[in-house]
């Protein structure tokens, strides 16, 4: 689609892959895992509503390197269109809903921004300061790309 989105989703994925790394090494602490089971989950779920599943809940997705990078191929292979079809999918309450792939790929993208910003206050709040900063511009700056 855009060599922007991809970028957005190679930061997505490095971002995710420190995360994943940091709560490893912690032991899977909770609501931490839950909270980035669900970032993942969300990935998921949009992708198959691309390819016109609408399921009723979440996916079940696990905590590894191996499904990090299926659910962020399956998005590289989503993105590397070069149209931007409207999406028509349910939510998971019935509702029909449209919205055009370019919006729900950024919506992907900033809703594991939110939630990694949550994981950082979650660490900061516990008085933890060995978690990984995840800043776009950090990922820009080390040379990622």
């Amino acid at each position: 689609m855009t060599a922007d989105l991809a970028t957005l989703f190679r930061f997505d994925r490095w971002a995710n892959g420190l995360w994943l790394e940091c709560l490893h090494s912690k032991g899977w602490p909770d609501p931490d895992t839950a909270i980035l089971q669900h970032v993942l989950a969300a990935q998921a779920v949009w992708a198959l509503r691309f390819t016109g599943e609408s399921p009723a809940a979440p996916p079940q997705v696990e905590l590894t390197t191996k499904e990090l990078d299926r659910v962020h191929e399956g998005w590289f292979s989503i993105i590397d269109r070069n149209d931007d079809p409207v999406v028509h999918y349910r939510r998971y309450n019935g509702e029909e809903q449209s919205l055009p792939l370019s919006e729900i790929a950024m919506h992907v993208v900033n809703h594991g921004t939110y939630h990694r910003g949550e994981l950082r206050g979650l660490c900061l709040a516990r008085g933890d300061d060995d978690f990984p900063e995840t800043d776009f511009m950090l990922y820009r700056i080390q040379g990622s790309s």
